[in-house]
């Protein structure tokens, strides 16, 4: 390695981590936006039905997207020749598994509990379910082909698109119109691109990859299997709780509950981006690590502290801007929320690092639990203890699991700094073992 090398990685994560952090706060700020114009224009009923149904359907396109962001960023770096068919197989597993989960989903008649009895509700979900799936696997794409600077620009277009149509599609249809919205940006986003991916990046990156190492999927399927339980329990925590709102306490009271939610959403979005800047450097260069995760705890330390301080102290005024109303019922919520942040900005390092070295049983088991127990307390007790009595059970949950995998997090952390002063395994050797999903 060169003396010029060390400063040119350090620039490329930070670079990484700046534009997909900026991604997040666009996407973030316009969802606000989104939600803001939409309570104006719509019964709090209608917002919260459009609300349960985007949750229902991130939800899904999470789980069909069997966490293929970190399959991606964790190994086409050195996937060399053969990125195109590994990302484009990555697609194909996503869009197969949306398919499963979206009809087993209306089949149980969740969709209809949501959105009514249509015929075409089923259709709804599973076009959705399969846009959002590619939506979220695509950024991993571009991040891991050295394009994440792209993502903002993407997450930019797509959000002003949705505040822009939501004004005629709410006056062609106050019930369909905000949820369509949400969808044919989403769409658009999609189509474009993946044309860019597949004509622009991947040529590029194997044009100038000077290897390739074994990235078969039957290769790394330990891996695969122990980030999708990963992601899959990281989903249920984020994404079910405003459908279990709707359900228990209706409507009304699921839009005064989102905004608070999607504030709590946005930030793991962001202090993860600063995980996915850091394993993709950390693939292409392992004998960085000790520099690369300092750098990357210290700015999400920064990133977490700062998060909580503005949404406490904005709280009212943020919820404000959508109606008094939700000012009232949500304010004390947001803040209770904000107080996680640190604690789950401290898992998101462990996530790290559990990807990084690849070891993922911990990470699995403890997501398991936290999501057991929170999801479980939830569902039987929020009509006794309400909307913040829920906040306080996801603070409770997120700082006693942050508690509980620190010491875990250590002997990670030993771990990888004592295998970057040694050479490089080969890919096909750590994946490949069943114990790699550990």
């Amino acid at each position: 390695m060169t003396a010029t090398a060390a400063p040119r990685k350090r620039r490329a994560m930070e670079l990484n981590a700046v534009a997909l952090m900026a991604s997040t706060v666009l996407t973030g700020v316009l969802g606000i936006v989104f939600w803001i114009v939409a309570a104006r224009l719509l019964p709090a009923s209608a917002v919260g039905q459009a609300s349960s149904a985007l949750s229902a359907i991130t939800f899904l396109a999470g789980l069909a997207q069997l966490n293929i962001v970190s399959v991606l960023l964790r190994f086409v770096p050195q996937a060399g020749r053969a990125t195109g068919g590994f990302i484009a197989r990555a697609y194909g597993l996503a869009l197969g598994m949306g398919l499963v989960v979206t009809l087993g989903f209306v089949a149980l008649g969740f969709g209809s509990a949501i959105l009514g009895d249509e015929w075409f509700i089923p259709l709804v979900f599973v076009g959705a379910t399969l846009c959002y799936a590619l939506f979220l696997v695509q950024d991993g794409a571009l991040t891991s082909l050295g394009g994440a600077v792209w993502v903002p620009l993407e997450n930019l277009v797509a959000g002003l698109l949705r505040v822009a149509l939501l004004f005629p599609l709410v006056l062609l249809s106050s019930r369909w119109g905000a949820l369509a919205a949400l969808v044919v940006p989403t769409l658009l986003a999609v189509l474009v691109v993946n044309t860019f991916v597949f004509r622009r990046l991947v040529p590029r990156h194997v044009a100038t990859s000077t290897g390739s190492a074994d990235v078969g999927w039957s290769s790394i399927k330990g891996f695969v299997a122990g980030d999708y339980a990963a992601s899959a329990l990281a989903s249920c925590v984020a994404l079910l709780p405003p459908v279990l709102v709707s359900a228990e306490l209706g409507s009304e009271a699921a839009a005064y509950f989102y905004v608070p939610w999607y504030v709590s959403v946005s930030f793991g979005t962001l202090v993860w981006s600063i995980a996915m800047a850091f394993v993709v450097e950390y693939a292409n260069d392992a004998a960085a690590f000790r520099r690369l995760i300092k750098r990357s705890m210290r700015l999400t330390a920064l990133v977490s502290v700062a998060a909580t301080t503005v949404s406490v102290a904005a709280a009212p005024l943020l919820l404000a801007l959508l109606g008094s109303q939700y000012a009232d019922q949500g304010t004390t919520l947001l803040r209770i929320i904000a107080l996680s942040f640190p604690f789950s900005a401290g898992f998101v390092i462990f996530t790290a690092l559990s990807v990084a070295r690849k070891r993922l049983r911990p990470l699995v088991t403890a997501l398991a639990v936290k999501a057991v127990v929170f999801l479980a307390v939830t569902a039987v007790g929020l009509t006794d203890f309400g909307l913040e009595g829920l906040a306080l059970v996801y603070l409770a949950a997120e700082v006693v699991t942050a508690l509980a995998v620190l010491p875990i997090g250590r002997r990670l952390y030993r771990e990888l700094v004592a295998s970057a002063g040694r050479p490089r395994q080969a890919e096909t050797e750590v994946p490949a073992r069943p114990e790699a999903a550990s």
